[in-house]
């Protein structure tokens, strides 16, 4: 699912949870755009420090193998050049943009599957590999481990932060 939220929609909210699969963009400066309990799972967030636009993408899966009626917001491949879209329609430039990505942890520790799914990682990879084919570079990440995350784009500012399970919020 795509949102975009305008400034009169967005006035009167300040928290915007993102959830599985979903892509969110906005302008309004009293949105704060954030996806709780990142596990395996990878939050991007994308934002022009000009024109105070951002956006993010709570993405679950690597690649979308041509599924018909699939959520394009769910998978790497599909979402990034997405949000990418969305967030210059809604006035930022490409070669302004920010990119911090948040997530990608090993959730599945159970004995002998430790190497098994691979989930997070193999997100991660996909999401790097997006944006390379963008041509656009991540500026900041918090990656990997086997904890999940609370992240959260200011988009007033364009400050995200990262909360891991059991820590206390940090700038990325």
């Amino acid at each position: 699912m795509i949102e975009t939220l305008s400034r009169n929609e967005a006035d009167n909210l300040e928290s915007v949870l993102v959830g599985l699969g979903e892509l969110k963009v906005t302008h309004s400066p009293s949105v704060i755009l954030s996806c709780l309990g990142i596990g395996s799972c990878i939050a991007v967030c994308i934002y022009d420090r000009i024109y105070k636009v951002g956006g993010m993408a709570h993405v679950v899966l690597p690649h979308c193998e041509g599924k018909p009626g699939d959520n394009p917001g769910k998978y790497a491949d599909t979402s990034i050049p997405l949000l990418i879209s969305e967030v210059v329609k809604q006035g930022g430039f490409r070669n302004r943009l920010t990119v911090k990505i948040a997530g990608g942890a090993q959730m599945s520790l159970a004995p002998g599957l430790k190497n098994t799914f691979k989930t997070g990682e193999r997100n991660l990879e996909a999401v790097k590999a997006a944006f390379s084919r963008e041509g656009i570079s991540i500026t900041a990440e918090d990656v990997g481990g086997n904890k999940g995350r609370t992240v959260r784009l200011y988009v007033d500012s364009g400050k995200v932060t990262v909360r891991i399970s059991g820590g206390e919020d940090r700038e990325i």
